[in-house]
């Protein structure tokens, strides 16, 4: 049994779709999986024991060897959980295609017209949809998984007193600016954490990009020993160590959030711009989400914006420093 995946980007979105290998492990044990994915993201799934191949494409011409590859092997599935140009493309000529459904018109009904969803679906549904397409019955619970090298973890502890130390780990950083709660607040949050003497913990921020970077700089520069900007400075799977051993993770919406389920962490995510209807909460886990129910031009879009279309911002500018610091007293003294 020969099974090819594609799933091309991005980080959050691969692990959100990783636990479609489990189910076929346990379907088809003696199955060969392999995986489509971008260079930029194929960290994520490097260390997946379950895929056999991981095949990683740069540009245009790597996409067609790809292609070239998958003509020459006779799959008895291919499951498309990206459902784009790109993999119309690289499946033109392929049988036992199985794809998802992603909503679109839904999506656009609620985006531009307020037209609430009849259902919210996670996107590991979503995806699991594809397989049951082809017959195969999919869980109705599921895990996020992600592999750490044992060395990386151990010299990550070592180096960062993991095991020593209570922590929060915050998370900055988004793909859009109205995805992104103001560096002003989170600022203000870490005064407040480390000044506390009910929740009082070290800081470590997370993050890669350059304007990660900045925010973390900024963050972070009036307690340098109390909060350790980390921005730029680690790979994905030194990151997945440091969230590994959090007492909580403080996040936007964005790629690591997701890759702190994979270790059942205690997540406060903050949504601005999107909302649950997307399928993007961090199900699997123990949870809460801050969001702004009662603007009318939520959501303004299903994936961020460059700036906020109505100037107001207010999505994110109406969740304050206190909202957020009662709730994670609340949720680190449960």
């Amino acid at each position: 049994m020969k099974i090819l995946i594609l799933r091309f980007s991005s980080m959050g979105d691969i692990l959100l779709a990783a636990p479609v290998l489990d189910v076929l492990k346990k379907e088809f044990p003696d199955s060969q999986i392999d995986w489509v994915v971008s260079k930029k993201y194929s960290e994520a799934l490097k260390t997946n024991p379950l895929i056999n191949r991981l095949m990683v494409f740069k540009d245009r011409a790597g996409l067609k060897k790809i292609r070239k590859d998958i003509s020459r092997t006779n799959y008895d599935f291919i499951f498309d959980l990206h459902k784009n140009s790109k993999t119309s493309y690289l499946t033109r000529f392929s049988k036992n295609v199985f794809s998802y459904n992603k909503r679109v018109i839904e999506r656009f009904l609620l985006v531009c017209f307020k037209k609430s969803y009849r259902e919210i679906i996670p996107t590991t549904r979503m995806y699991f949809a594809a397989l049951e397409k082809a017959g195969i019955k999919t869980p109705a619970k599921w895990k996020l998984k992600f592999g750490i090298d044992k060395e990386t973890e151990l010299e990550t502890v070592r180096r960062f007193d993991l095991h020593n130390t209570n922590y929060i780990a915050l998370i900055p950083g988004a793909s859009y600016y109205t995805k992104m709660w103001p560096k002003e607040y989170f600022r203000e949050l870490v005064r407040k954490i480390t000044v506390s003497k009910t929740v009082k913990r070290k800081i470590f921020i997370l993050g890669k990009g350059s304007e990660e970077e900045m925010i973390g700089e900024y963050i972070s520069d009036e307690n340098r020993s109390e909060c350790v900007d980390l921005t730029g400075k680690l790979d994905l799977q030194q990151t997945a160590a440091v969230l590994k051993f959090a007492d909580l993770v403080v996040t936007n919406d964005n790629g690591p959030m997701h890759l702190a389920e994979c270790f059942d962490k205690k997540i406060l995510a903050i949504f601005g711009c999107t909302t649950e209807e997307f399928g993007f909460f961090p199900y699997s886990v123990n949870y809460q989400v801050l969001q702004t129910d009662h603007l009318k031009c939520r959501p303004c879009t299903h994936f961020g914006r460059k700036k906020c279309p109505r100037k107001h911002f207010r999505c994110m500018m109406d969740i304050s420093p206190d909202i957020v610091f009662e709730k994670i007293c609340g949720m680190l003294n449960a």
